[in-house]
């Protein structure tokens, strides 16, 4: 279940993959962190690009996975979604 951009303290300490969706849905971001919880809590750099474009309505939705399968899966979901604020395409793996 998503959790509102204004919740992050409720993200789990564990690694994984996670995505920011704007008020429609859209993926407008996506990432991975080997602990989700402090990769948010401890200032994210995309976290005032995300607030700018999409206020306080932006959620952010994760799936927990092992650490050694964090790149690929990254690399993976951002070309599916092809979100906004993802700058640079990955390599294909």
């Amino acid at each position: 279940m998503p959790l509102p951009i204004t919740q992050l303290d409720r993200l789990p300490k564990t690694s994984g993959l996670y995505k920011i969706t704007n008020a429609g849905g859209t993926v407008i971001y996506v990432g991975q962190a080997k602990n989700i919880h402090a990769r948010w809590n401890k200032g994210h750099h995309k976290l005032s690009a995300i607030l700018s474009e999409c206020g306080v309505a932006a959620s952010i939705d994760w799936v927990e996975m092992p650490k050694w399968l964090l790149n690929r899966s990254e690399n993976a979901a951002i070309r599916f979604y092809q979100p906004k604020l993802n700058l640079k395409m990955p390599p294909v793996v």
